[in-house]
């Protein structure tokens, strides 16, 4: 990844007056890294369950964040990408995807179908953040 002369989250949180200045900024960069480089984010791999898992610590940290970024003036990219990944993990959670299993009877296609575009979408989102955020690699 190329890196910049600072990280934008960083720059984010410090112009905004957000936590206690690079303590909390490189807290949540390194949130945001450890989700984007788990085996079920960037990686695209990861069982079922350890893919709930993952989108449970996503939603987690993108609530915190959109919390601690509200009322703020952010960069274009995080303030787009933040309620799209909260959609995501939100509709991931809606349809109970962490009970979906490869196989389950009681799963249908159509929800399976719907839980598989939400962690494609939670995937897809949470690179937005990582790369539009800038997160030191």
């Amino acid at each position: 990844m190329i890196k910049r002369t600072l990280p934008v989250v960083s720059l984010v949180l410090l112009a905004t007056g957000c936590g206690e200045a690079p303590a909390a900024c490189e807290r949540q960069c390194g949130e945001i890294r450890a989700l984007f480089t788990a085996p079920c984010g960037s990686q695209h791999s990861g069982t079922p369950a350890e893919c709930a898992a993952w989108v449970a610590g996503v939603g987690a940290m993108t609530r915190r964040l959109d919390e601690s970024l509200r009322g703020k003036v952010v960069q274009q990219d995080v303030g787009e990408v933040l309620p799209r990944l909260m959609s995501a993990t939100g509709d991931f959670e809606a349809n109970r995807c962490g009970e979906v299993r490869v196989g389950n009877l009681a799963s249908t296609d159509a929800r399976q179908a719907r839980c598989n575009e939400a962690l494609i979408a939670a995937r897809g989102d949470l690179g937005s953040l990582y790369f539009s955020a800038e997160v030191p690699g």
